[in-house]
C-alpha cells in the first residue's frame, strides 16, 4: 500500500513521465556534445542534475520534494557549478592562447588553411542571395562550378559563362563588378565549397582552391604541419616543434598547484598584495563599523520624532539608488576642481583634498561614500533591533539611578549587537569583496610606484586578482586568477568563522 506521500494521481503521474522523458532525451543529447567538446566537468553536472531530477519525478515515494526540484537544480548549475568550476580551473593553465579543450583546440588547428604552390585556380564571378555568396568558378580547362558558403558545389553545363553572362542561378543573383570590389576583403574571408578542399578569393578575378595545413597524428598525440612535415607535440598545453615553436591556440590542461606556487613564491607578487590585504582588512572593518554606528545612531535620533515615517523615507533614500549613480555622483562632488565639495572646502580652507590623487585621502573618501551606501541598512536593522529590547532591564537600570549613557553601553547596546552580529559579519564580508566600489570609484588608483603589475592603493584583494589576471599584460591568466581567488575566499571564510565563533552569532540564545 502506498504512503500519503507516494499516493499521486494516475494522470499526473504519466504525465510527469511524458515530461521528463523529453528532458531526459534533451538531457542526454546536451552532454553528448559537451562530452565531444571535451566540457566533461559541466557534462557530469547536467548529467547529476538529470539524474536527480528523473529519480523525484518519476519514483513517487519522492514526491513531496517535486516543488523544489527544479530550484535545486538550478541551484547546482547556477550556483554550485561556477564554485567547482572556478576550483578547477586554479589547477589549470587556462588563459590567453590556452582557452579551449583539446579537442576544440584540434579542431580549429585542423580548419585552418593554406594555398600550395601548385593549387588549381579559377576565374570567378560573384553571386549573392540575401548574406550569402556564391562562386561561379571557371576552371582552365573550361569546366564550371557553382560553390556556396554553405559548403555545396556543384558542376554546370555552361559553354562560355562569360560570354554568356548566367543570370540567376539557385536563387543567387550575380553581383557586378561595382558591387564585388568593396567586399573584396570580406569575400576573402570565406570558404567556399566543400572541405577538406574548399575555395578562396586571391583577386577581383582569381580564386584557388586550399587545402588543411594541419592534421593530428591520435597515435602520436601530435600535430603535423602538411607544408612541410613539421611535428608539433603536445606539451603542457600547446603543440610545440623541437625548436620550441608553439601553434596558436593550445588548450587547456592540468598544472597542479602551479598555479598557488607560483602566486605564493613571487616577490613582486606578494609586497603589493601584503599592502593590498592590509588596506582590504582596514576598508571592510572600518565600513562596516562606521556605518553600523552613523545607522545605529540615526535609529536613536529620529525614531520617536513626529512625522517619523517621513523622516525614515528620507533616510534610506540612499538605499534605493543604484550603486553606480551614487559613485558616479560622489565622484563629481569630491572633484577637486569641479566638484560641489571640492570647492566648498577650497573656500573654506583656502585648497581641497587630493581625493583621487593622494593614497590617504582616496581611502578616506571610500569609506566615506561606502558609509553613505551602508548606513541606510544599518539604520534599518538597528531599528527593528531597537523595538525588540525588553523595556524591563531599562526601567530597573533607571531605578537604580543609572544614566542615559549607562543604559545604552551596558543594556541596549549589547542586545543590540546580539541581534544584529549575523547581520555585521555578513556585511563585512560583503565589503571585503566590494569591487563595484573599488573599481568605479577610481579604479584602484592612485597608483603603487614601483610594482611589476598594474596595482594601486586602493585596491582591495579581489581588484588586484582582477588587474592580475586581465590587465596586467596583453595576456590573461585565468588560472592564476582562479587560484587567487580560491586563496581569498579560505581567507574570507577563515575570518568569517573565527568572528561568528568567537560572537556566538548563530547559537540558539
Amino acid at each position: 500500500m502506498l504512503t500519503r506521500h507516494e499516493q499521486v494521481p494516475t494522470g499526473l503521474y504519466v504525465r510527469s513521465v511524458i515530461v521528463v522523458s523529453a528532458f531526459g532525451v534533451g538531457a542526454l543529447w546536451l552532454m553528448r556534445r559537451l562530452l565531444d567538446d571535451g566540457l566533461y566537468l559541466l557534462s557530469s553536472a547536467v548529467a547529476a542534475v538529470t539524474i536527480f531530477l528523473v529519480l523525484v519525478y518519476l519514483r513517487r515515494r519522492y514526491s513531496a520534494m517535486r516543488w523544489m526540484a527544479i530550484g535545486i537544480g538550478i541551484t547546482v548549475l547556477f550556483a554550485v557549478y561556477p564554485i567547482l568550476y572556478n576550483l578547477y580551473i586554479g589547477f589549470t593553465n587556462m588563459g590567453s592562447g590556452h582557452l579551449f579543450t583539446k579537442e576544440q583546440a584540434i579542431e580549429r588547428l585542423e580548419d585552418e588553411q593554406y594555398l600550395p604552390q601548385d593549387a588549381p585556380t579559377f576565374r570567378w564571378l560573384g553571386y549573392r542571395k540575401d548574406d550569402s555568396f556564391a562562386l561561379l568558378l571557371v576552371s582552365d580547362d573550361g569546366a564550371v562550378q557553382f560553390a556556396t558558403d554553405d559548403g555545396s558545389i556543384e558542376t554546370l553545363e555552361l559553354t562560355d559563362p562569360e560570354a554568356e553572362q548566367p543570370g540567376d542561378i539557385n536563387g543567387y543573383r550575380p553581383m557586378a563588378t561595382s558591387e564585388v570590389a568593396p567586399m573584396l576583403d570580406e569575400l576573402a574571408d570565406v570558404a567556399f565549397g566543400e572541405p577538406p578542399t574548399t575555395i578562396r578569393v586571391q583577386s577581383l578575378r582569381e580564386a584557388a582552391a586550399t587545402v588543411p595545413r594541419y592534421r593530428f597524428d591520435r597515435d602520436a598525440d601530435a600535430m603535423v604541419d602538411l607544408t612541410d612535415g613539421t611535428i608539433y607535440q603536445a606539451v603542457e598545453g600547446s603543440f610545440v616543434d623541437a625548436d620550441g615553436n608553439a601553434l596558436i591556440p593550445g588548450f587547456m590542461t592540468g598544472v597542479g598547484v602551479d598555479n598557488f606556487k607560483r602566486f605564493l613564491t613571487n616577490q613582486n607578487l606578494r609586497g603589493p598584495l601584503t599592502r593590498a590585504l592590509v588596506w582590504n582588512f582596514v576598508f571592510a572593518f572600518a565600513s562596516v563599523a562606521l556605518a553600523f554606528s552613523v545607522g545605529l545612531t540615526v535609529a536613536m535620533l529620529f525614531e520617536d520624532l513626529p512625522g517619523r515615517r517621513w523622516i525614515r523615507a528620507l533616510l534610506i533614500v540612499p538605499y534605493p539608488i543604484p550603486v553606480l549613480v551614487s559613485v558616479l555622483i560622489w565622484r563629481s562632488m569630491l572633484n577637486p576642481d569641479l566638484g560641489t565639495i571640492g570647492q566648498f572646502l577650497a573656500r573654506v580652507f583656502g585648497s581641497s583634498p587630493q581625493f583621487f590623487l593622494d593614497p590617504t585621502w582616496t581611502r578616506i573618501a571610500l569609506i566615506m561614500v561606502n558609509i553613505w551606501l551602508s548606513y541606510p541598512y544599518f539604520y534599518v536593522i538597528s531599528s527593528g533591533a531597537m523595538r525588540s529590547i525588553s523595556t524591563d532591564m531599562l526601567d530597573a537600570a533607571e531605578v537604580d539611578g543609572a544614566s542615559p549613557w549607562q543604559e545604552f553601553r551596558f543594556i541596549s547596546l549589547p542586545q543590540i549587537l546580539m541581534i544584529t552580529m549575523p547581520l555585521l559579519i555578513a556585511s563585512f564580508s560583503f565589503n571585503f569583496n566590494n569591487f563595484n566600489l573599488i573599481f568605479i570609484f577610481n579604479n584602484g588608483n592612485p597608483p603603487m610606484a614601483g610594482t611589476v603589475i598594474p596595482i594601486g592603493h586602493t585596491d582591495i584583494l579581489i581588484s588586484f586578482i582582477y588587474k592580475l589576471a586581465f590587465v596586467s599584460s596583453s595576456t590573461s591568466d585565468y588560472g592564476l586568477g582562479a587560484a587567487i581567488s580560491v586563496l581569498l575566499f579560505v581567507v574570507v571564510g577563515s575570518v568569517t568563522y573565527f568572528q561568528i565563533r568567537a560572537t556566538k552569532a548563530l547559537e540558539a540564545r
